[in-house]
């Protein structure tokens, strides 16, 4: 089976620290020798057009790489799509010149900024946390309406408990902000992506040391001793990756490092997203 899409971390670290954000970090980043392994070795077998997202951590904090990727695919005459993943915080005009030359890449915002109606393509994971009231959620929304927004992928805070009042406030929220968005022309992300796991990606997953992963779940704070069904091989060997591994194998991490009442949550908002996805 062909994985969909080819996920490559560039660094562990992160600069922010988000409260509703699952994923562990470290101070480890990915050579240049072993980004450009992964993108020969596994690029061209990915199909006619690559879907390739850069990620981390925070990948802003390693730009030559970012930089380095997009030019690389060029070279090996790929007509990629890429997601670049980030904060947005460390975004600068140095690296907003690159991105406008490069309409093939993808900005996804982690957050609202400026720099959304100033690219030629841009997103935002519009996070909604537990507890959040629909007031508050509309003037975010608003704001970055305001700021250029064009496309958005609206994520409830995954793999966290959320209340029986929390799960109703989600339900207003959601509710308000289908009124919103009705009759503009903003592309929700969410009516063409699904994925195994809520929140992370199916695919290939290059980790910084070159091993390659069936999902970027193995990002997920503690994954580390439970991803070995997860793990494929290794960039330096593509020839001899494993083949993608049963869903069970997701779950199983998942198991071993969410609580109980955390993924029941998960499903919980996760099915009140896809109830209002389908009503937009």
């Amino acid at each position: 089976m062909r994985p969909g899409a080819l996920t490559v971390v560039l660094t562990r670290r992160c600069p922010s620290r988000c409260g509703f954000c699952p994923q562990g970090f470290e101070p480890r980043d990915m050579s240049a020798a072993t980004l450009a392994a992964a993108l020969r070795g596994l690029g061209p077998r990915l199909g006619r057009k690559p879907r390739i997202k850069l990620f981390g951590g925070e990948p802003l904090l390693k730009p030559g790489l970012v930089r380095r990727a997009v030019g690389l695919v060029r070279e090996l005459g790929l007509a990629a799509d890429f997601e670049l993943g980030t904060s947005g915080c460390l975004l600068d005009a140095r690296m907003a010149r690159f991105l406008r030359e490069r309409p093939e890449v993808e900005v996804v915002f982690g957050r609202s900024s400026p720099w959304l109606g100033r690219l030629p393509r841009t997103s935002l994971n519009f996070v909604i946390a537990p507890g959040e009231r629909a007031p508050a959620v509309l003037r975010r929304l608003r704001s970055a309406l305001a700021l250029g927004l064009r496309s958005v992928n609206f994520l409830p805070a995954y793999f966290v408990t959320w209340s029986e009042a929390e799960l109703t406030e989600l339900r207003r929220c959601f509710a308000a902000l289908a009124r919103l968005l009705r009759g503009r022309p903003i592309a929700v992300k969410n009516l063409s992506r699904w994925g195994a796991v809520p929140l992370y990606n199916d695919g290939w997953c290059v980790d910084t040391d070159g091993r390659v992963y069936a999902s970027n779940l193995i990002l997920v704070r503690g994954a580390g001793p439970h991803a070995g069904p997860l793990r494929l091989g290794h960039v330096r060997r593509p020839a001899r990756l494993r083949p993608m591994p049963r869903p069970t194998a997701l779950e199983a991490v998942l198991r071993a490092c969410f609580s109980a009442e955390a993924l029941e949550s998960t499903r919980r908002v996760d099915a009140e997203l896809t109830e209002f996805i389908h009503a937009l």
